[in-house]
């Protein structure tokens, strides 16, 4: 029974990894991971899990709400659930304009993009061919 007390309890999450992210879980262009992880995780603990760097995400959902965006670190501190489905989307993806509006966004985002202002794409670089 004291094991039992000890036992830190543990929740399962379904990964989706789109673009070259999905490499971290073993995929060329869509990885799926399971994860067993502690009660009381965080989103960053997953990248962390998962050898993503903070840089190379792009859009996330959780259960088919937007939660971050790219450059935003929106969703570092969310708290993630058993059985939540969450798809990662690298950096280097855009998400069109035309489908954003209306979207379910989580308050972590929605308090972000208050402070920031509307969603945009960020390009730091951009490689040309001369």
């Amino acid at each position: 029974m004291a094991d039992a007390v000890n036992k830190k309890e543990t929740i399962t999450v379904d990964v989706l990894l789109y673009g070259p992210i999905a490499a971290y879980g073993g995929g060329t262009h869509i990885a799926e991971v399971k994860m067993t992880m502690p009660q009381g995780v965080l989103f960053r603990d997953v990248l962390s899990q998962l050898g993503i760097p903070a840089e190379a995400k792009g859009y996330v959902f959780i259960n088919a709400v937007l939660c971050d965006a790219p450059g935003l670190n929106a969703s570092e501190q969310l708290q993630i659930q058993a059985d939540d489905h969450i798809g990662i989307f690298s950096g280097t993806h855009m998400w069109p304009y035309q489908y954003r509006d209306g979207v379910r966004m989580s308050d972590e985002l929605q308090a972000v993009l208050r402070e920031k202002g509307a969603m945009h794409h960020s390009y730091e670089s951009v490689a040309q061919d001369e």
